[in-house]
């Protein structure tokens, strides 16, 4: 950092910014070039000019209408969340053995929560709420990711051999 004379805060928000961009706007830019290219589907949008007052008749095309861009980051946190909880659960129901792999794992999800600290900051707004639908929407969404993860559970092992007390050593 030092050679580049960027300092340590500058660097934190940038990378904040980035992983905001990442699961918001950069998601749905992917999701916008896919439709394109697979389906067809084109999506467009209006060019005005900036200088139109707010009873114009394009007064509507400055109405914020990005709801749909607050779900993605609102639901990985809450996905991060529960895994916290989840985890940490488990390691205290598990014993002293669980808790070494939980570290990798607590790590990454505080990484992934202290990065999105000012997306949430930033959705409260004035109002201290968050629109009822983003919330609706994140649960759904987090609640089927969860489910898959259970169901597919990447971390275990579905291959068992056979038992070595059945079949004896030459198994």
């Amino acid at each position: 950092m030092r050679w580049s004379g960027v300092g340590i805060d500058e660097w934190w928000r940038n990378e904040q910014f980035w992983v905001i961009g990442g699961v918001s706007a950069h998601l749905f830019a992917v999701f916008q070039g896919l439709l394109k290219v697979l389906a067809g589907i084109d999506t467009n949008f209006t060019v005005t000019s900036k200088a139109s007052d707010e009873d114009g008749d394009s007064a509507e095309l400055y109405l914020i209408k990005w709801t749909t861009l607050l779900i993605p980051p609102t639901t990985l946190r809450i996905i991060n969340l529960v895994g916290v909880v989840a985890g940490v659960s488990y390691a205290i129901n598990s014993g002293y053995q669980s808790w070494g792999p939980l570290f990798g794992k607590l790590f990454f999800a505080f990484w992934v929560i202290v990065h999105l600290y000012p997306f949430l900051k930033g959705l409260m707004g004035r109002q201290n709420r968050t629109p009822t639908i983003i919330v609706v929407w994140s649960v759904l969404l987090a609640s089927i990711f969860s489910l898959l993860w259970i169901r597919v559970d990447p971390f275990t092992s579905r291959v068992t051999g056979p038992d070595v007390l059945v079949c004896g050593i030459n198994c």
